[in-house]
């Protein structure tokens, strides 16, 4: 039998940065992965392969936009998924390396085969060749991820209905694609589909497409969609399917109906457990297959934590990293990075990207907490129109007494990239005169954050409100010399 200070399952974003926090430590640390590749469903799966045909679908919306440069272009009918996707490879490839280097210079042993818990300290590790390897371990980090869920009124034969997973193996581009379910994975593939030129159908049970957000970014959302030829059928479900020779025959909760080519079920994700005999180390999952934790991301069993998707919200690749980092920082008893940072930025890889950190006006109005907001639409950004993506808005909101930015919200190209400048102000206690009085590049989409800072302080102006007299202190530009 094998030792080690710390046995971590699985290899993707929260299983690879927890077993090279570990080692940072100078500890003994395995990590076992049961496919041949590491990088979970993050490299493999979901995000680089979705965001890889996402590149590809945005290219071929901005060239057909791009009339006025003179330019003509079209796309072959014949043109292939895999063909669309030809950065995929490239991409993962270079993940796969990444990952593998990252661990073997931390000196993380790997092995391949599938984990399971022959007790709370032991795992067993059942390798392709039906043999078994046991190890003992101090601690140990669950980091398996999840799937996709397969509600079993849908029949999945990946040929009519998918998931999203398997909809990235169509082998052509559909005319027509309905799409059950109105969350993150449901809005990014129906902006991908109709960019491509498919007729995108939205079935979801809400009133509004992802009503956590901030509302006016939501509902911004829904009208590029309906701009883009998306038609939404809300406050609705789908009661069944019927698959036919060339299409599906799609029954919704008030009785009408819908015909598409292909159906994408995109109902939320399952907890990849059932493997890991969870029962033999004294655990249970939940009935989506998640596994509950403490705010140090450790499980009933003292010893064994849990990160990433596997513990359920957020279920982002960036938050999945700093939960293994940290698990792993308490359990090792050190003090480096104890909590995952509050400010958590949402990227949204819809066309175009969506994106927020901090406070929505819906939850401060909850609160009972004072606001202003400032806002500028993208269509005024001049290098927004040098890229021809000019849609959307940059939204700011910020408290009426000092001018401190308390939310970001944005809707528009590279909205992703966009909203970091604003976490970082938020996170050092900022406030919107840093905006105001900061110089930005131009032509650049980040000035959009001083017009919108300028409509916030115009704001209080207008409401004679004491955040629009506060100036940030004085920071020297000159390097400081010894």
């Amino acid at each position: 039998m094998l030792h080690y200070d710390v046995v971590v399952i699985g290899s993707g974003p929260a299983g690879e940065h927890g077993a090279v926090q570990a080692a940072s430590y100078g500890k003994k640390v395995a990590l076992i992965e049961k496919e041949a590749v590491p990088g979970g469903a993050s490299a493999n799966t979901g995000t680089i392969p979705s965001k890889a045909l996402r590149e590809t679908a945005l290219a071929i919306q901005q060239a057909r936009s791009r009339d006025a440069h003179g330019i003509e272009f079209s796309v072959s009918e014949t043109v292939t998924i895999p063909e669309l996707m030809g950065r995929r490879g490239l991409v993962t490839a270079r993940e796969h390396s990444r990952i593998r280097n990252r661990l073997n210079a931390a000196g993380v042993e790997q092995f391949r085969g599938v984990a399971s818990f022959a007790d709370a300290h032991t795992v067993r590790i059942t390798l392709a060749d039906g043999s078994f390897q046991d190890i003992q371990a101090e601690v140990v980090l669950l980091a398996t991820g999840t799937r996709p869920s397969h509600p079993p009124q849908y029949t999945f034969d990946h040929q009519h209905v998918y998931d999203s997973d398997s909809i990235l193996m169509l082998d052509t581009v559909p005319r027509s694609l309905a799409i059950l379910g109105g969350g993150v994975a449901g809005c990014e593939y129906a902006s991908m589909f109709a960019a491509l030129g498919v007729h995108v159908s939205i079935i979801d049970s809400k009133p509004r497409l992802l009503p956590w957000l901030d509302a006016e970014l939501s509902i911004a959302m829904q009208d590029l969609f309906a701009l883009a030829g998306i038609d939404m059928h809300q406050e609705r479900r789908a009661q069944r399917l019927e698959v036919g020779d060339r299409d599906v025959l799609v029954t919704l909760s008030d009785g009408s109906r819908l015909v598409a080519e292909k159906v994408l079920v995109a109902a939320g994700r399952q907890g990849n457990v059932e493997s890991l005999d969870l029962a033999a180390a004294g655990l249970s999952a939940t009935d989506k297959g998640y596994l509950e934790v403490d705010e140090h991301y450790r499980t009933k069993v003292p010893h064994i934590y849990a990160a990433g998707d596997l513990i359920g919200f957020p279920g982002l690749a960036s938050t999945s990293m700093e939960q293994g980092r940290v698990a792993m920082t308490h359990a090792l008893g050190k003090k480096y990075q104890q909590k995952v940072a509050e400010l958590l930025p949402v990227g949204i890889y819809t066309i175009p990207e969506v994106s927020s950190v901090g406070a929505t006006e819906e939850a401060l109005k909850q609160k009972g907490i004072p606001y202003v907001v400032g806002k500028t639409p993208l269509t005024e950004n001049a290098r927004a129109n040098l890229i021809g993506e000019a849609v959307g808005f940059l939204k700011l909101v910020a408290s009426p007494q000092d001018g401190e930015l308390l939310g970001v919200h944005c809707i528009g190209p590279h909205a992703s990239e966009l909203v970091h400048l604003g976490s970082a102000v938020m996170a050092l206690g900022g406030t919107i005169h840093y905006f105001t009085q900061a110089v930005f590049n131009y032509p650049t989409l980040g000035e959009a954050y001083k017009y919108a800072a300028y409509d916030a302080r115009a704001e209080m102006k207008r409401l004679g409100l004491p955040g629009a007299q506060l100036q940030p202190p004085a920071v020297s530009a000159v390097p400081k010399t010894a």
